[in-house]
């Protein structure tokens, strides 16, 4: 053991001679969803797409959520100077496809963040949904435009909702194998748990970090982002993500923090949902050398929180001090020290302060990660909640894979377990439709809840265009286009039952 980590310790040294360190540049602090403040690194060396355009805000990981006849700001990064501005939503994925363009209120440049700041009206008439984002930009070298998939959300907001808490998705990490090898291979158990989460349509979803694995070959975050940003695709809610360890290595070269920039976005920012907030804290801020991994071996990979993001986190708690509930998200849970999730023993820098300005601001729960196994514990009346593992290996005995859902009833917290302390376990919510491609005017999908809950679910019908009727379930919206139309359906499913909720012409 002395060997390996006198070997590492060299090796560590030899890195740090590297050239490897996290570009540094000027910081920028702008409003996102109303009065919520994004922190971005270095915008103004932003990277930009093939087409010359990059979407920095809103993103398929920190999207928009507007209601109908509000605005929201985009902020785009581009090489042209732009003589008309285009943005147009389309419905995500679906079969029934809308585009909607949407009118243009005001577009300035921002010389702080040498970004564009668009403000886009969101009409009236269009359907609750979440939609893809185009941008086009006009200039004298010609027409370009880029695409954000699931970047937009329009929906209701009230003080009744739900979001799920996911976490430690571990796209690519063999681990999960000890615990089943089928629901490994292919990444099946984490599209499972997105199946599932479809099914009970929260308003949203957070997932706090280990989203990819980082640690196996080299060179391996070029494959998992861009897989893990795939499979996120398949969310049919919106998402939103910040970062754990295993996104941040620095492996052979390669700083999995700069693929999250590219793929996902900023490493911490924050995002009001109506009068809620929600704090997404990057807790493996660690300067470079001290992210360096050497496949499986890493020499910290607990949690560490510098004096520049605390700064931004007391700054973002004071402007959220009237919000009806706070809430921190991150990765490592600051009610415990991580000393030991490091060869060389280094604590959880930044945890105490954390802790600090929790109670200070009065925050109401913290959602947390990283050791695969569920715990609640509630300190100075806030909340902790750590959640258990998507798909890889488990962090104790009673642990298995799954997902948190947290329901906020009249601006309350009503509920944040299963049973007691314990996430929903994954595996446990199945469902089949027949054909479901528009071509069949009766379809029937098969819901079994094994669930010691009762639940109530979104089905998404396709049929042809016509008037219809559903048993065992309550249509609550319609969409057509192209001679389909998709039926958007309730069902409620008692605990431990099957029920069959089926769609055919009106008699």
């Amino acid at each position: 053991m002395k060997k390996i980590v006198q070997f590492l310790m060299a090796f560590l040294l030899f890195i740090g001679s590297m050239n490897i360190s996290a570009t540094v540049g000027n910081n920028a602090s702008f409003h996102a969803i109303q009065n919520s403040t994004v922190y971005i690194n270095n915008t103004k060396n932003l990277p930009i797409t093939a087409s010359g355009i990059k979407i920095v805000y809103p993103l398929s990981t920190f999207p928009a959520i507007v209601e109908k006849g509000g605005n929201f700001t985009l902020r785009i990064n581009t090489t042209y100077y732009p003589q008309e501005w285009k943005v147009m939503l389309s419905t995500a994925y679906d079969i029934v496809y809308d585009e909607i363009n949407l009118p243009i209120k005001n577009s300035q440049y921002n010389i702080t963040s040498h970004l564009w700041d668009i403000v886009a009206s969101v009409p009236l008439f269009i359907e609750e949904e979440l939609y893809n984002l185009t941008v086009g930009i006009a200039s004298s070298e010609g027409y370009f435009e880029t695409v954000e998939p699931r970047a937009v959300c329009v929906k209701e907001i009230s003080n009744n909702f739900s979001f799920v808490h996911l976490t430690d998705f571990h796209i690519g990490d063999p681990r999960g194998m000890k615990v089943n090898i089928q629901q490994t291979i292919g990444w099946k158990a984490a599209k499972k748990c997105i199946n599932e989460i479809n099914l009970l349509d929260p308003d949203f979803v957070v997932i706090t970090g280990d989203l990819v694995f980082g640690q196996l070959y080299p060179f391996e975050y070029s494959f998992e982002y861009k897989k893990c940003y795939e499979i996120l695709q398949s969310f049919q809610v919106p998402t939103f993500v910040c970062p754990g360890n295993h996104d941040g290595y620095i492996q052979f070269g390669q700083d999995g923090f700069k693929f999250w920039q590219e793929f996902f976005g900023p490493l911490y920012y924050s995002f009001n949902y109506g009068d809620y907030h929600f704090t997404m804290v990057n807790s493996y801020d660690w300067p470079a050398k001290s992210r360096v991994a050497f496949s499986y071996l890493a020499f910290n990979w607990g949690g560490y929180i510098g004096n520049e993001q605390l700064n931004w986190i007391e700054k973002d708690l004071q402007k959220s001090k009237d919000a009806k509930l706070n809430f921190i998200l991150l990765h490592h849970n600051p009610l415990w020290d991580t000393k030991n999730d490091s060869l060389l023993k280094n604590g959880y820098e930044g945890r105490k302060e954390l802790l600090s300005l929790i109670e200070r601001y009065d925050v109401d729960a913290v959602l947390a990660g990283h050791v695969h196994y569920d715990n609640v514990t509630i300190k100075n009346n806030t909340t902790y909640i750590t959640t258990t593992t998507a798909a890889s290996d488990l962090g104790s005995q009673d642990a298995c894979w799954g997902y948190r859902l947290i329901e906020i009833k009249n601006g309350e917290i009503e509920s944040y377990s299963y049973k007691g302390k314990y996430s929903i376990p994954s595996y446990r919510l199945n469902y089949t439709y027949t054909i479901n491609d528009g071509s069949m005017d009766t379809v029937n999908v098969e819901i079994e809840n094994d669930l010691e809950m009762n639940i109530e679910a979104t089905i998404h019908f396709y049929v042809p265009i016509g008037n219809y009727e559903v048993e065992n379930g309550e249509i609550f919206m319609e969409r057509s286009k192209g001679g389909i139309k998709e039926v958007y359906v309730k069902a409620s499913i008692d605990a431990t039952s099957n029920k069959e909720i089926i769609i055919h012409p009106k008699s």
